[in-house]
């Protein structure tokens, strides 16, 4: 390790810098997840009015993953096009102009230069409301175009140092929902997300709904999906970056009991830190 629990971490390698990381598995670390992924400030069709409401991250997809972001929570739709069709982000049918295209570029030219970092993309809904949306072509596109970097689901339970040893390109595991189209040699199930199930809830309802989740959840095997964001009906998405920072810290026992910590404007809170010392924490226990 280069990097103490209380020094600068290196968020664009933090997850090779975890300690003993070659002993765990994957549903080992905590992994920081970037909420809406596709809905940042500096999408193609943002603007102040819809963005208040829409709006979920800062930057793009490379600039989540520079500063940490290991999943990706991922709201699809489809249109047809000419020779071909377009999977683009929305936020409640909201468009931010940004493609799936985008994603994968960024993830193939992020894992090219961070061989030690690890990636889930979790496509948490396909379709927006009643418009059709085109499974063969999605599942084509990305097992054509990420199929040499997809960890295989049967291979996902090893340890890191196998997978390692496995492979030196796969590092990106896929989950989606379960059906018959999608390729389950490279989709895995789908990633059980807690959230409050309120439209609303400002940072006293998300502190109890996280309490709650992790009193009968934090033995749940395998990955979940931990809501930890906030939403109000004049301010839309809200900036709770200093409630992460309190509840999450690595003085107390919220982050070890999590699996995947789903946020707003990952970039603005240290809540890539506290994942990576929480993973550190846990491999400490982990015999090699």
């Amino acid at each position: 390790m280069t990097q103490t629990t209380t020094g600068h971490i290196n968020k664009q390698g933090w997850m090779g810098e975890v300690l003993n990381v070659d002993a765990m598995k994957l549903t080992d670390i905590i992994w920081p997840s970037a909420h809406n992924c596709g809905m940042d400030k500096k999408a193609p069709n943002y603007d102040v009015a819809t963005g208040n409401w829409t709006t979920c991250q800062n930057d793009s997809f490379s600039w989540q993953l520079s500063h940490g972001a290991r999943v990706f929570d991922i709201r699809l739709g489809y249109k047809r096009g000419w020779d071909q069709g377009i999977f683009y982000f929305h936020h409640n049918g909201h468009e931010s102009h940004r493609v799936l295209e985008e994603l994968i570029d960024a993830v193939l030219s992020f894992l090219a230069q961070h061989s030690t970092e690890f990636i889930i993309l979790d496509f948490h809904q396909l379709g927006d409301g009643d418009k059709p949306f085109n499974y063969t072509a999605f599942n084509d596109l990305l097992v054509g175009r990420l199929g040499s970097r997809i960890i295989p689901t049967a291979n996902t339970g090893k340890p890191i140092a196998e997978l390692k040893r496995i492979s030196s390109l796969q590092r990106i595991v896929l989950r989606a929902p379960a059906l018959r189209v999608l390729n389950d040699i490279f989709f895995g199930y789908t990633i059980p997300h807690k959230w409050s199930g309120q439209t609303f809830t400002d940072a006293e309802d998300l502190k109890t709904h996280i309490s709650r989740t992790l009193d009968s959840t934090h033995t749940t095997p395998g990955l979940w999906s931990l809501s930890a964001t906030s939403f109000t009906f004049l301010g839309g998405p809200v900036d709770i970056k200093h409630h992460i920072n309190d509840w999450f810290h690595s003085s107390r026992d919220w982050i070890t009991r999590c699996s995947i910590i789903n946020t707003d404007f990952i970039d603005e809170s240290e809540i890539v830190r506290y994942c990576w010392i929480g993973s550190s924490m846990k491999g400490a226990y982990i015999r090699s």
